[in-house]
């Protein structure tokens, strides 16, 4: 790894200062609001509050969410978490996989069972409600999330999520990071942690507001070995968030990011060197992926009277991605391959409250533009050279995408019931040209592909009483063939030319609601029906990517909350805190209706996925959780064979992480220590062709935070 550029970011991060968290404006709003009560009252809203804000409001400034399922994850509730862990970061939302690997510069997740979990393909990523992905039609991977100190909250929003954002069959994952703490000049912090592996993260923040300008600004740091040779990361990202205005009538935002990250790659592992292995050898000592991001996004937020509110976003940046990879194990050549994308858009939407018919409606308009030049290239070393940096030329890609949509949504307030139709068109152009290479014999590509895909749906929502209700949503989701499905690279390969969009139509219907301010509950029946599923066929003596077949997923999911102090002795609660056992489980059952594997399991389906445990808050002192993570065997691939692996799939495995965070002085000086997978379950939840990647073994870390 390069230490020098990690340990220059430290210092340099350490001169900004600065890991605390600052004050969100909701809890500034708490805050001022709570002066005149006394201290046990205090402590009892505060768990109101967190319990209510689980669920998104029905609508909320230019969106409305009413009549669907929506999970709000307030991280400030939970003990801080470290190294991006998504299976801690997650934990409260039913129905979402994690596929784990060591390195956390980006994530992999799928939900309900529908695609490959590999770098979230199907699921739709964002950071304050815009695209965080490295390109957003032709390659949606989310090499790139936001370091969790940083952020808010987390928004869930499953059907009627591709007509609120665009494309992608699963929900839309919302990172909402803090705003400029508004009720001070200055202030900043910085945190350390160090653990197993020869882990240590560091976080330093600073900001403020100063005649009416908020400034929110940090420098993050993460490296650690790795249990095997050759498994070590690096990240070093940053970011610069400036707001004017901090109030609805007026808002505008600047956010400047720059990020990287460098992670080894031991190579993976096949079901018998795993099991023979407690720590299998690196089968590729000197592979890596290194991933760089520069972004940034102006926006506007404001309201025009009582009854109208409107947004404008401009968003662009520059992504890279490089891998240095030996062809085979044994090979002493390797592969160079290089992505980039230069991308930009531009976002409007409108909301306006209107009466009619007796009762206030909201309708919501909005209209995108996105654009984006996405180059791939490969070399080759020569023979006896891995693992050099330089190469022949193998192939060159030029990709471009260029979107446009129109979407509209109405909620229509009849007295308790709340409908919602919705509709979306999409407009997109995918251009693929294949200017070389040098390892194919058949024609190169030369692809046009235009999209027009019109989306619809409808929600129903009926306020049983003030806390309990009731929702409905059938909705339409799509994901476009991506770059590589359009054109693979390899040699015999034919050009894709009559391949549709992936289509979703989701059903769902559920009761949620905060029948006391000690419990919270959300359950629902959901079917999805995915047609046009991409896969591969034998035309002659080449293969070509078409429509393959139609996948049908079902199943119901519950989850919970119940603060057992506050239930049994409000009074109590108010002196010693919650104990919340908090739950979910998704129970699903899916299958290829049609096509190559008509009657065979879609990969990363499990049948039921739990999460359980308890968290516990002495509000200003200590937090403390224990949180598991059960997930049934599945399968890794769609035709549910082993390939080179040895495995078919994915064995049950059952991992428990233990957290906390002691407030040591006056929210100044904090200690941070967890231990993750404390039962040492030895297991893996991430194959991919090449073989198993094994999870990580019981670690631990220990670490301070201070603010001022």
């Amino acid at each position: 790894m390069h230490r020098s550029m990690w340990w220059g970011g430290l210092c340099l991060g350490l001169v900004a200062a600065g890991a605390a968290a600052p004050l969100s404006r909701a809890e500034e709003a708490a805050g001022a609001d709570a002066a005149p009560m006394r201290l046990q009252e205090v402590t009892v809203t505060a768990e109101e509050i967190a319990l209510k804000t689980r669920f998104l409001p029905d609508v909320d400034r230019t969106r409305i969410y009413a009549g669907k399922k929506t999970t709000v994850i307030p991280l400030k509730q939970l003990p801080a978490i470290q190294n991006n862990n998504y299976r801690q970061i997650l934990s409260q939302v039913p129905g979402l996989l994690v596929s784990e690997m060591n390195n956390r510069g980006h994530a992999n997740l799928n939900y309900r069972g529908i695609g490959d979990p590999h770098e979230t393909q199907d699921l739709l990523v964002l950071k304050d409600g815009l695209p965080i992905v490295f390109e957003r039609f032709g390659y949606s991977t989310a090499y790139y999330t936001p370091p969790v100190e940083m952020v808010d909250r987390i928004e869930v929003t499953r059907g009627g999520a591709a007509l609120l954002y665009g494309p992608q069959p699963g929900p839309a994952l919302n990172f909402v990071t803090y705003d400029p703490p508004a009720d001070r000049p200055w202030s900043a912090g910085t945190q350390h942690v160090f653990g197993s592996d020869g882990f240590y993260s560091t976080l330093n923040r600073f900001g403020g507001t100063v005649d009416g300008v908020g400034y929110l600004g940090y420098i993050h740091h993460s490296e650690a070995d790795g249990p095997r040779a050759n498994e070590g990361f690096g990240i070093l990202s940053g970011n610069l968030k400036l707001v004017l205005g901090q109030s609805d009538q007026g808002r505008w935002t600047l956010n400047l990011d720059a990020h990287e990250h460098e992670s080894e790659e031991p190579g993976r592992v096949t079901l018998a060197q795993f099991l023979s292995n407690e720590k299998p050898l690196s089968q590729r000592p000197f592979d890596r992926l290194r991933v760089s991001r520069y972004a940034s996004s102006l926006s506007y937020e404001g309201a025009r009277g009582a009854a109208t509110q409107g947004a404008l976003a401009l968003y662009g940046g520059y992504m890279d991605r490089f891998s240095l990879r030996r062809t085979s194990n044994t090979s002493t050549q390797n592969n160079l391959d290089r992505r980039e994308a230069v991308t930009g858009g531009v976002e409007g939407r409108l909301r306006h409250d209107y009466q009619a018919f007796g009762g206030t409606h909201t309708l919501t308009v909005g209209s995108t533009f996105y654009a984006g030049v996405a180059p791939r290239s490969q070399d080759r070393s020569l023979t006896g050279t891995y693992p050099s940096e330089d190469g022949i030329p193998v192939f060159g890609f030029d990709y471009r995408t260029i979107s446009g949509s129109f979407f509209g949504e109405n909620r229509f307030q009849i007295g308790r019931l709340a409908i919602v139709p919705a509709a979306r068109l999409e407009l997109l152009s995918m251009r693929v040209q294949e200017d070389f290479n040098t390892g194919k014999t058949s024609p190169l590509h030369d692809i046009n592909e235009f999209f027009t895909v019109p989306l619809f749906g409808l929600g129903l929502e009926y306020e049983i009483t003030d806390g309990a209700e009731v929702y409905a949503n059938v909705s339409q989701g799509y994901k476009p063939p991506q770059f590589d499905d359009l054109a693979p690279t390899g040699n015999n390969t034919l050009p894709a030319t009559s391949l549709d969009e992936g289509k979703s139509w989701t059903y769902e219907a559920g009761l949620r609601g905060i029948p006391a301010s000690w419990a919270r509950y959300d359950a629902s029946f959901f079917v999805t029906n995915y047609d046009n599923y991409f896969g591969t066929v034998t035309v002659g003596s080449n293969t070509q990517r078409q429509n393959v077949g139609r996948a049908l997923y079902y199943g119901f999911e519950v989850g919970g909350e119940v603060d057992v102090i506050g239930w049994a002795d409000p009074a109590l609660a108010a002196q010693a805190g919650s104990l919340s056992l908090t739950g979910n489980a998704s129970f699903l059952s899916a299958e290829f209706e049609e096509g190559p594997f008509k009657g065979r399991e879609p990969a990363y389906a499990p049948n039921y996925l739990l999460r359980v445990g308890p968290v516990y808050r002495w509000p200003g002192r200590v937090k403390l959780s224990l949180l598991g993570t059960l997930v049934e065997s599945h399968y890794w691939a769609d035709d549910n064979g082993a390939g080179a692996t040895g495995t078919t799939g994915v064995p049950a495995y059952a991992v428990w992480d233990l957290t906390g965070e002691v407030n040591v002085w006056k929210d100044a000086a904090k200690v941070i220590f967890g231990v993750n997978n404390l039962f040492d379950e030895r297991y893996y939840s991430r194959v991919r062709s090449d073989g198993i990647e094994p999870a990580l073994d019981r670690n631990f870390y220990l670490g301070f935070s201070l603010a001022w």
